[in-house]
């Protein structure tokens, strides 16, 4: 078994450049075990007019398989199987799981599952997929971009879909916005060259990009790629997630928090609760941001992509403890009570030419955890 554990001390201002892992693409070192370009093609409507790349968003395991958001595809999901054994990693199915145009996902980017209590729903797995509540490229608030999902899936092999349902989650982004109008947090602008406005750097909003639930199961843990608060990524908390479900009313689901965390001028991409190390898994990173003088290249290809390990309390520091400085990371997962975690990349769009023409690639990486010797603070689970 190839391994390499990631050590460093939990001290504030500290370097873990020591405890720092490099991985890239096309590269099974540890602590990479494997490595696959998972790129499948799907349609993007019941039309089956059009079919896009699968480009992973976000992912979560269940039962040998990684169920995979694509924020290409607003009516599916994909499952791909996982052999741990033999370190192979198959192919990804697509199953669609909205049946209407009305009520498509568009660019989601937020995926995780929450376990059913109920014992007589057997192997069911109760996923929630949203989206990133941003504008589109050309500041166009579409009432998709602010979908939320709750399905369950049975059995996964094949899917079975039960039980869907849609909300509105724009009511989280008008809450988020309140807040960040009272501290002064300018939204994210970006460059959008085919704009037909005279201002290219077009209002986005932000992006959510990360979901989990905290471990005790009733608060939602949002963390956001865009806007930064100067250096430093935002994390939103999140209540009333399963009642405003249950009742389809989206003015069940409160913010309860908002607050800032260290990574080192990078947003949050994606994040799980770990329950092997009994921290939070935090991919990051850094956003193109507006064009400031017509001189000035762009986008800046500045990747800088990296993986935290948080312990889930807002005063400490999350610890670095590897880098992608050629992979685009965009979603991370526990694979189960394993060593063994999984992140997924974006590798570019097949217009870009890259040779390979790769696009979701799938790492799996071994990680047990990081030493902390001590920490302090307050936990979002408990606050």
């Amino acid at each position: 078994m190839l391994a390499c554990v990631a050590t460093a001390q939990a001290q504030p201002g500290a370097s873990q450049a020591g405890a720092v892992a490099e991985i890239h693409f096309g590269f099974v070192e540890p602590p990479v075990v494997a490595q696959r370009d998972i790129t499948v093609e799907a349609p993007v409507s019941l039309q089956a007019t059009e079919v896009k790349p699968l480009e992973c968003s976000g992912m979560v395991w269940a039962d040998g398989r990684l169920i995979l958001a694509s924020d290409r595809h607003g009516l599916t999901l994909f499952t791909c199987p996982i052999d741990l054994q033999q370190m192979t990693i198959g192919t990804p199915t697509p199953r669609v799981v909205i049946g209407n145009e009305q009520e498509l996902l568009d660019d989601a980017e937020c995926l995780v599952i929450h376990r059913d209590p109920d014992a007589r729903r057997g192997r069911e797995q109760v996923v929630y997929v949203m989206c990133s509540l941003s504008n589109d490229p050309d500041e166009l608030p579409l009432p998709k971009r602010r979908h939320m999902l709750r399905v369950a899936l049975r059995d996964l092999d094949p899917a079975r879909v039960a039980r869907p349902v849609v909300l509105s989650a724009g009511r989280v982004r008008d809450l988020i916005n309140d807040r960040f109008e009272a501290v002064g947090i300018e939204p994210y602008r970006t460059f959008n060259p085919d704009f037909s406005g005279s201002d290219k750097n077009t209002y986005r909003w932000g992006n959510v990009e990360g979901m989990c639930f905290t471990p005790e199961g009733s608060r939602l843990l949002l963390g956001m790629r865009n806007p930064l608060l100067g250096s430093h990524a935002l994390m939103a908390v999140v209540v009333g997630v399963e009642e405003a479900f249950d009742t389809r009313d989206a003015n069940r689901l409160n913010l309860v928090d908002l607050f800032a965390i260290d990574l080192g001028d990078r947003g949050v991409s994606d994040l799980c609760w770990d329950p092997v190390t009994q921290g939070y898994l935090i991919t990051a990173a850094r956003s193109n941001g507006p064009k400031l003088s017509k001189d000035q290249p762009f986008p800046p290809n500045t990747l800088d992509s990296a993986l935290f390990w948080w312990g889930g309390h807002k005063q400490d520091r999350p610890i670095l403890f590897a880098r992608f400085p050629d992979m685009k990371v965009e979603a991370v997962c526990r694979l189960g009570d394993t060593p063994f975690i999984a992140v997924a990349s974006d590798e570019g769009d097949v217009s870009e030419g890259r040779p390979q023409q790769q696009q979701s690639v799938v790492t799996v990486m071994y990680f047990t955890g990081i030493d902390i010797s001590s920490q302090d603070g307050t936990d979002v689970s408990q606050r």
